[in-house]
């Protein structure tokens, strides 16, 4: 047997991608290059992974079966890749981080200042953006880190902790229905349009949506500037509910038969490089409680 690592990382690409043109736009190649190394690959196998008889190809008995041990030998080696790299570059002279947009502005300057302090010679770039682009940012080595709040399902590219987490709230715009006296039901809920923040892969709402009728966004704000305009009504990280560009806009809702927990917020970076000193720094550094609430004082400077 003869495979190589790209044949089995594109083989898994276009399981996950559910065909072969579609992994070829994830992995930005030819459509062509993926058929072929995925055809490679079987000769080396001596084995038909895709049924390719109906218009899409569909896994064989075989393929199901090794894919699974494909995934874990791509997982081992880029645990060992990436501890190598870690073990080797202890000292970077840059790093990426990756911010959710919806995160406590004042605590994450905060930290991105004392990040300063700690490190004065390290060059550093700061993403904002949605959750789902951080995970695959960091995914694939774009981002160094990402602090970003909790977003469903598992990735085996990423490790992660909890560092905290921040209060939600029920909001409406000061001139809908909903708003009139601050208190709401979660019948009352139900008879408007809600306003839900999901990936833009998919709408993943969970246990969130109340509401026959819905709205998506992949943004925070995006979702609170259209709960502002009336559109519907939307449950928000608290600090965004309060955000100035919002003050008078939106009005809090109470209710005794509807609550939502708040969002956790945990800190990513890739498997296997845990090891580095500044990723250990932030590790310190969030422990301290730094968004225990969307208001909660920034820690101090010394470390």
């Amino acid at each position: 047997m003869n495979w190589t690592h790209d044949q089995l990382a594109t083989f898994v690409a276009a399981v996950d991608a559910g065909s072969f043109s579609a992994a070829a736009r994830r992995l930005g190649r030819a459509q062509s290059a993926v058929s072929s190394a995925i055809a490679l690959l079987e000769a080396s196998l001596d084995l038909t992974l895709f049924d390719r008889s109906a218009r899409t190809p569909v896994l064989t008995d075989a393929g199901r079966a090794l894919l699974d041990e494909a995934r874990e030998l791509l997982r081992q080696r880029e645990h060992f890749e990436n501890r190598a790299f870690a073990l080797g570059s202890q000292t970077p002279g840059q790093i990426t981080l990756a911010l959710d947009e919806g995160l406590p502005y004042l605590p994450a300057m905060r930290l991105l200042a004392d990040f300063a302090d700690a490190y004065p010679q390290l060059t550093v770039t700061v993403l904002n953006c949605s959750a789902a682009e951080i995970a695959e940012w960091v995914a694939d080595g774009q981002v160094d880190a990402g602090l970003t709040y909790r977003r469903q399902g598992d990735d085996s590219a990423i490790e992660s902790e909890s560092v905290g987490a921040v209060p939600r709230v029920i909001v409406a715009g000061i001139g809908h229905p909903l708003a009139h006296d601050g208190q709401t039901s979660r019948k009352a809920l139900a008879r408007h349009r809600q306003l839900i923040v999901t990936p833009r892969t998919g709408n993943d709402d969970g246990d969130e949506r109340l509401s026959p009728q819905v709205w998506y966004s992949d943004s925070l704000y995006a979702v609170a500037e259209l709960a502002a305009l009336g559109v519907g009504w939307a449950v928000v990280p608290r600090n965004v509910a309060r955000y100035p560009t919002l003050a008078g806009r939106v009005v809090e809702l109470a209710s005794a038969d509807v609550a939502f927990s708040a969002l956790e917020v945990r800190l990513c970076w890739r498997t296997g490089r845990g090891g580095w000193p500044m990723l250990g720094w932030l590790r310190r550094y969030l422990s301290q409680a730094v968004f225990a609430g969307d208001d909660a004082p920034p820690p101090g400077t010394s470390r």
